[in-house]
């Protein structure tokens, strides 16, 4: 199926509306980011406080869990009290983990890897029973319980990690730096409790002093390197606190248990010094740390009040650039369409109306003028008003063409009226010089007359008012009898019952011209040895006069065709002059309301039927009209005859 055409309004309003259209999702998509963005920062208070606090003090549970199961291995008796203790508190720690835990409503990929890494979490804590029984049992060595401590640590900063993600670089770099810190002071927790247990022992175990050297040399790397993505004012402090004295009695002390001590060996430090010096730098680098989480929420804050202030800005601006541009593209494209509206429908006016009207005017002999009724169309200046412009030239020209027309029309007209009035004046001379003829001086009348007849078509193909002598109203029957008479072979007219009527003076020469016409068509196109039958008789409506022959006929279309123009006159059109006799008839037809119709005559041939109003055919009140009708019943024309009561030459038409 066709789909039907888009209209210019359609296309002009999607033309303005697709740039408005645009600037509309961008806005959208830059709203849509801003507070994304913000929503993902706001998150970061509640990574804060329902993942990294809650981790840290977890780990930090752990690791003073870690020193006290290796103080509890390296002492001799049974005393679990301190123990015991340390491990209620992890306890506590771990299940407020869990529960802060299940309220992180943080939202994106990270946040996925995160959840995933409280699994693997809680996974890792279902060891730590396995390791605390180990301890129990005091049958496992100092490096494997610790190791097993460190392994849960481990998992517990991979959760730190993966929550340290923001949509801001710098809080993420501040979080990420938070928890690459606490990595390295876990480092400074594992040193300390593998030391805790080798001065309280008074020796290094199995394993224990090669494993320290490692602890130390990552030591000293890491805490350096972790503080060095720090901001510039943090980073000169985390500086300044690694070369005062704690860190340098830290130094210190780890150089004299390194340089003393061997596998199997004494530790070559006191537990009482050492636990000072460890939880003096333990002690500073963790209070450096306490607030480093809400430095990073402090970022954060400050990253998302950016945000919404350039939401602000930004998200105003950029609606107010599009009510804009919907004003300017609402009021471009309503005048566009409005003048375009103006223009096609000023367009379909002339053509359709003032033209044809104007035209009609001109043809019918209407003085018009032209620069008054010419089209005038206000459009503005640009090119839609050329385009009005260029349509009022047109118009102008088609006035003036049409014009132009009509003047020769009518110059032609008269022209052609002259002629035949000149001929027909001509023609009535010669038609009395005939005077009464019979025999071969019959046929010339015949055809002066048909001369005539057609030279009064001029007349009326002109439109020009035909002159008359005043004869006054004239019967029916005579006015048939004559025309029969003046028929080229009027001989084969049988006129049948013909009612008693009269014609007023009007209509005499028209109803003449009319039948006359029918006749001459009827014998015309028929064969000459068949008769053509002319009646008339009285209806309740009018007479109907009837001109039946025995012709060839005519099909049914030709038929409808022949009785529409018959109905219907229309202008006449010179490449149809083959049938002027029709359009005369239609015309005289139309001018005295008389209906022509054409139809199939009984036996073949053709039935002309002409219906005459009741006003154009008056009964007669005396009975000479009747005694003439009477007369000419049933009779065979004969040719030139010349019914008493007509006049010596038809009405002629100067």
């Amino acid at each position: 199926m066709r789909r039907k055409p888009r209209s210019i309004r359609s296309k002009i309003v999607l033309a303005l509306l697709a740039p408005v259209v645009a600037l509309t999702g961008l806005w959208v998509i830059d709203v849509k980011a801003s507070l994304t963005d913000a929503t993902a920062l706001r998150d970061t208070y509640n990574t804060r406080d329902n993942v990294s606090l809650p981790c840290d003090r977890m780990v930090a549970a752990l690791q003073r869990e870690r020193t006290r199961s290796a103080e509890f291995l390296a002492t001799p008796d049974n005393n679990t009290e301190a123990l015991g203790t340390q491990r209620a508190a992890t306890d506590t720690a771990i299940a407020e983990f869990r529960e802060l835990s299940r309220r992180y409503r943080g939202s994106g990929f990270s946040a996925d890897i995160t959840r995933a890494r409280f699994a693997d979490m809680a996974t890792s804590l279902d060891s730590l029973s396995l390791v605390r029984a180990k301890v129990d049992a005091r049958d496992a060595a100092l490096t494997e319980v610790l190791s097993g401590y460190t392994s849960i640590i481990g998992y517990a900063f991979s959760v730190s990690n993966a929550a340290a993600t923001s949509s801001d670089p710098l809080v993420e770099r501040v979080m990420r730096t938070m928890v690459a810190m606490r990595r390295a002071g876990e480092l400074l927790y594992q040193e300390d409790a593998l030391l805790t247990g080798a001065t309280t022992a008074g020796r290094f175990g199995s394993g224990e002093y090669l494993q320290l050297v490692q602890i130390v040399g990552a030591l000293r790397f890491q805490i350096p390197s972790a503080g060095s993505t720090l901001p510039a004012p943090d980073q000169a402090r985390f500086k300044s606190m690694l070369s005062g004295p704690a860190f340098a009695a830290l130094r210190s002390a780890e150089d004299q248990i390194i340089g003393k001590g061997r596998t199997g060996g004494p530790v070559g430090i006191s537990r009482e010094v050492w636990s000072a010096t460890a939880t003096l730098a333990a002690g500073q680098l963790f209070a450096f740390l306490a607030d480093g989480y809400d430095h990073a929420v402090t970022f954060a804050k400050q990253a998302r009040d950016r945000i919404l202030l350039r939401f602000g800005v930004s998200g105003l601006l950029g609606l107010l650039a599009i009510l804009v541009s919907l004003a300017i593209a609402v009021r471009i494209g309503g005048s566009i369409v409005r003048r375009l509206s103006l223009l096609r429908t000023a367009a379909i006016e002339l053509a359709r109306q003032r033209l044809p009207e104007l035209v009609r005017r001109l043809r019918a002999g209407e003085r018009i003028d032209v620069d008054g009724g010419a089209l005038r169309l206000r459009l503005g200046d640009d090119e839609i008003a050329e385009v009005g412009a260029a349509l009022t030239d047109v118009h102008l020209s088609a006035v003036e063409s049409a014009a132009g027309e009509a003047a020769v029309r009518y110059d032609m007209n008269k022209a052609l009226v002259n002629i035949a009035r000149r001929n027909q004046a001509l023609l009535d001379r010669q038609i009395e010089a005939l005077g009464p003829v019979d025999g071969a001086d019959a046929r010339a009348y015949q055809l002066a007359v048909r001369m005539r007849r057609h030279a009064e078509h001029l007349v009326i193909l002109a439109g020009s008012a035909r002159s008359r002598r005043g004869l006054g109203a004239s019967s029916l029957a005579d006015i048939l009898a004559r025309v029969a008479g003046e028929t080229e072979h009027a001989e084969r007219i049988t006129i049948g019952p013909i009612v008693a009527a009269e014609i007023p003076e009007y209509a005499v020469t028209d109803l003449a011209h009319l039948t006359g016409e029918l006749l001459e068509n009827a014998i015309t196109f028929s064969a000459p040895d068949t008769p053509v039958r002319l009646s008339a008789r009285g209806e309740a409506d009018g007479i109907v006069l009837e001109i039946e022959d025995r012709g060839i006929g005519m099909s049914p279309a030709a038929v409808e065709e022949t009785n529409r123009r018959l109905a219907q006159p229309r202008e006449f059109d010179p490449a149809d002059s083959a049938r002027l006799g029709l359009f005369v008839v239609a015309i005289l037809a139309a001018q005295h309301g008389i209906g022509v119709t054409l139809g199939p005559a009984d036996g073949g041939g053709i039935r002309a039927v002409m219906t005459l109003p009741a006003a154009l055919a008056v009964p007669e009140a005396t009975s000479t009209g009747r005694s003439d009708a009477s007369r000419l019943v049933g009779m065979a024309v004969r040719p030139g005859h010349r019914p008493r009561h007509a006049p010596a030459a038809p009405d002629r038409v100067r």
